[in-house]
């Protein structure tokens, strides 16, 4: 039985791998300088009683800058709250304060945990 030898096939035009279109962002003045944008405005609140409303984070987070949105799941069979939530803020360095602030604080008896 003979070897078969294969030849290698021409590399593709314009050079080796996917090209990629431009992003959107460059086109239409998103990018550049809006970093500020790109920065997390929400916060991962763990560790809250089962009993937290949405209230009882407005007060203590809403000292730091106005919030957007306060977000406490509940499980999908019981309809019990799951114990962690999150608050998102309009600016992202109001959400960075917050987290410096409040991660390790005392909540209704409980000591939060405040992760981006």
């Amino acid at each position: 039985m003979g070897r078969r030898s294969y030849s290698p096939s021409p590399p593709p035009r314009g050079g080796y791998g996917r090209r990629r279109s431009p992003s959107p962002r460059g086109r239409y003045g998103g990018g550049g300088g809006s970093r500020g944008r790109d920065l997390p405005t929400s916060l991962l609140v763990r560790n809250l009683r089962r009993d937290c409303r949405a209230e009882d984070l407005r007060r203590p987070f809403g000292q730091f800058g106005p919030l957007k949105d306060i977000y406490l799941p509940r499980d999908y069979y019981s309809g019990e709250p799951r114990g962690f939530g999150f608050v998102q803020f309009v600016d992202p360095a109001d959400a960075a304060e917050a987290k410096y602030q409040m991660d390790g604080q005392v909540l209704q008896g409980r000591q939060m945990t405040v992760v981006f």
